[in-house]
């Protein structure tokens, strides 16, 4: 495919950035955490792990419910945390050590569930959140990224299908 084809699929990936960027603008300021600036990083961040994760259903599945897990290791780091406090300095060093064993042995789960960098990731964001947001409950904080995952998938699944019908109409002009 030459250039000037080629061309029309980043220009409907921007256009659907774009959709998306909008999409929070417009929903973020309904959701529980208030006096959010938009959680569009989450959905950003989801919508490439799909494509990590192999562009499919599957992968669809195995990245949220790699959300699913990252967000409850998160939290499990953070209450392990509290519970080693009197060690001071090495509370969350600790923390992190004793929860990323289980979190690295999801490689040898079942297919659904073994998507470690979903884990990963999403823990991140939930630290993140708890940074942005301190005043945010665990539930919100999930709910959202859950919520924002669930949305950036859908950009993933329509990014395919757009790019998949127009390579197909492109190839069928020849």
């Amino acid at each position: 495919m030459d250039f000037k084809k080629f061309i029309v699929i980043p220009i409907a990936i921007g256009f659907l950035a774009c959709t998306l960027v909008a999409l929070d603008q417009f929903i973020s300021p309904y959701l529980p955490i208030a006096g959010n600036k938009g959680f569009g990083w989450v959905t950003f961040q989801a919508w490439a792990m799909y494509f990590m994760a192999g562009c499919t259903l599957k992968g669809g599945m195995r990245t949220f419910l790699g959300y699913v897990m990252g967000i409850t290791a998160a939290i499990l780091i953070i209450k392990l945390a509290g519970i080693l406090g009197s060690t001071g300095f090495w509370a969350v060093p600790l923390a992190v050590f004793v929860i990323v064993i289980p979190m690295c042995s999801m490689e040898r789960a079942h297919s659904l569930i073994d998507f470690v960098p979903a884990l990963f990731i999403s823990s991140a964001v939930f630290f993140a959140f708890t940074q942005l947001y301190p005043a945010a409950t665990f539930t919100n904080d999930a709910l959202i990224i859950l919520l924002y995952c669930i949305i950036g998938m859908i950009y993933g699944v329509v990014t395919i299908e757009l790019r998949g019908l127009y390579e197909k109409m492109v190839t069928a002009k020849k």
